[in-house]
């Protein structure tokens, strides 16, 4: 086995780095390409995604989520009769990237807030520049501890590893009464992080952690993996793993004769829900702060809309981009268009009906929400009451 290593170290050895680089790299400018989805350039709000590099696909969800609020909200005649623009820089999913456009971003005086960082570290980089440069940073995505702890302008509008680990985990012990569990887990700074706290917090309350067995990202076979984990007497494997792997997880485990509960985290879904390997999946249970089969009037009309606009269906990342975009107006609508006044208002948000569940920013800037708990039944994802 890989050996493990302590993620709160990893993430302070990646600020550092990332500081660093923006340090030397002050003063440089990124060209910014301005998209203006709808109305005049009156009021804006900077978007850094990744449009190309590794996470292109993330930034895809993201930027269509955005365009889908933006243009919803111009339609209604903006904020205050003022159209709401979103100009969109491409960090090329590299941190230096990420920092780079939050400074360029920063010095435009109509640029009120910045919604980005789609992985933890872009996350870490942008948001130590927007500190800097007192301008709101919004992450929608990135779950990494530490983040909106980078200072009082970086928020966080998802809930974090932590919390969706050990609630999981929670749910499980208390609700389903399992007690012995093994993890496998992808290892990088995600798999590591989710491992530690749901193994953690498993132990907190009573339950046997028989082990825990990594794999390399974007490998194909499982099967070393499952061999060490198949020996083990366990009630769940909990397997925080992506969606691309899921399908070859789940059939290799059911070929290896695993037959045990299999429990996992909104990283499971794409398109809003699991797409593949379901079939290997029945009574498994998962996390999620979107669901896509919700009956909510403000879901339902959400997926409508959005698959008439982009002829696809909105995944998580684009459901949350859209409640973020939605924050902004509100705070914005509430305490007028300069950058200080939404950083406070965003400080009063309390239950927000957002798609993704309602919405409070305590003074730590972490967005609560309520988690979700799924789990397949004949095949159908189903939320469980």
């Amino acid at each position: 086995m890989i050996q493990e290593i302590s993620f709160s170290k990893k993430v302070l050895y990646i600020a550092g780095y990332i500081l660093v680089l923006i340090l030397v790299l002050a003063g440089c400018q990124s060209k910014v390409n301005s998209v203006t989805v709808f109305g005049p350039k009156e009021l804006a709000i900077g978007v850094v995604l990744p449009k190309t590099g590794q996470h292109a696909e993330l930034g895809k969800s993201a930027r269509q989520g955005i365009e889908f609020a933006v243009d919803e909200l111009n339609k209604i005649g903006g904020i205050r009769g003022i159209a709401l623009k979103a100009t969109f820089i491409d960090d090329n999913s590299q941190p230096v990237k990420s920092a780079q456009a939050v400074s360029s971003l920063a010095e435009q005086p109509d640029i009120v807030a910045v919604i980005g960082g789609l992985t933890d570290e872009l996350a870490f980089a942008g948001g130590i520049q927007a500190n800097r440069r007192k301008i709101v940073f919004i992450t929608p995505a990135a779950g990494a501890i530490g983040i909106p702890e980078l200072g009082p302008y970086v928020y966080r509008n998802k809930m974090n590893y932590s919390i969706n680990a050990a609630r999981l985990a929670e749910y499980l012990f208390q609700i389903e009464g399992k007690r012995s569990y093994a993890i496998m887990y992808p290892f990088n700074e995600y798999g590591v992080n989710m491992a530690e706290i749901f193994a953690r917090r498993i132990k907190e309350l009573g339950g046997v952690v028989a082990g825990k067995e990594s794999y390399t990202v974007n490998t194909y076979s499982f099967n070393s993996t499952i061999a060490r984990i198949s020996s083990r007497e366990l009630q769940v494997l909990f397997v925080p793993c992506y969606a691309s792997e899921l399908p070859g997880i789940a059939e290799q485990l059911y070929q290896n004769g695993v037959m045990t509960m299999l429990a996992g985290v909104d990283s499971w879904t794409k398109d809003g829900k699991v797409s593949q390997g379901i079939g290997f999946l029945e009574g498994a249970i998962y996390t999620s702060s979107f669901y896509i089969d919700s009956h909510s009037r403000n879901v339902v009309e959400f997926v409508q809309q959005y698959k008439q606009k982009f002829g696809e269906t909105p995944d998580t990342i684009a459901a949350h981009c859209v409640d973020t975009v939605r924050l902004l107006a509100q705070c914005i609508y509430a305490g007028g268009f300069n950058r200080e006044a939404i950083k406070n208002e965003l400080l009063l948000i309390k239950n927000y009906p957002g798609l993704t569940g309602k919405t409070t920013f305590g003074g730590n800037r972490e967005a609560e929400k309520q988690l979700l708990f799924l789990t397949v039944e004949r095949g159908e994802i189903e939320k469980i009451q």
